[in-house]
């Protein structure tokens, strides 16, 4: 057997140094590299059912906008507002009343955090009847327009898909206000006590557009 068989000739030895220069020297080469690698590596078998739940999903849970809502019970209905526009939960803590200035949505000042934050009743704002005691405070709004109200339980935050969400009826009770801007179907926690499990109805509140009905009180 001839030596060339098993030694490149000079003029291919020099080539393939060459291009091996110019693969270190072009970064988009090197990532096809390894991108080819990555492509031809064998899939483990947790990774091929994610993949293959992953394209069996419907179009619209894939490709559809998400968003993150808070849950929380009022009067024994389901409302929430999106996390983001919840600027934080906290338990509840005493109401100081201002003389002359208190009505059925204005319940008085309480201090949160060290902020003294205006209170409202959700209940009353939005015309929802309510005995049950409440356990804990949302605040919402802008620090120009920032209100706490008192509700009786938080569900906890919820993703849903904003292909899932129904515009709100006219007929709706508290839609006439423009603070419910849609509502969505959702199992209830099974960690409530006393949940059924059964789907039913959220309206979705506008925090910024809630906070400017309860400022109307102070009108």
């Amino acid at each position: 057997m001839s030596s060339s068989a098993n030694h490149p000739s000079p003029s291919n030895a020099a080539h393939a140094g060459h291009a091996r220069n110019i693969a270190a020297d072009n970064p988009v080469d090197n990532s096809l590299v390894r991108m080819r690698t990555l492509l031809d590596r064998a899939l483990s078998p947790s990774e091929i059912e994610s993949n293959t739940a992953l394209v069996a999903a419907p179009l619209e849970s894939r490709t559809g906008a998400v968003r993150s809502i808070l849950v929380f019970t009022v009067g024994g209905e389901r409302l929430a507002v999106e996390a983001r526009g919840a600027h934080r939960v906290v338990e509840l803590s005493s109401v100081r009343r201002i003389p002359h200035r208190i009505n059925e949505v204005f319940a008085g000042i309480a201090n949160i955090g060290g902020e003294l934050t205006l209170v409202a009743r959700i209940d009353a704002a939005l015309g929802i009847q309510s005995t049950a005691p409440a356990t804990q405070f949302v605040v919402v709004g802008e620090p120009s327009n920032r209100w706490a109200f008192a509700v009786e339980h938080i569900e906890g935050v919820r993703r849903i898909e904003d292909a899932r969400m129904l515009a709100p009826p006219t007929t709706l009770r508290h839609a006439f206000d423009g603070c419910t801007v849609a509502l969505i179907e959702l199992d209830a926690a099974t960690s409530d006590v006393g949940a059924s499990g059964t789907p039913t109805l959220v309206s979705i509140l506008d925090e910024s557009r809630l906070a400017t009905l309860f400022a109307r009180s102070l009108v």
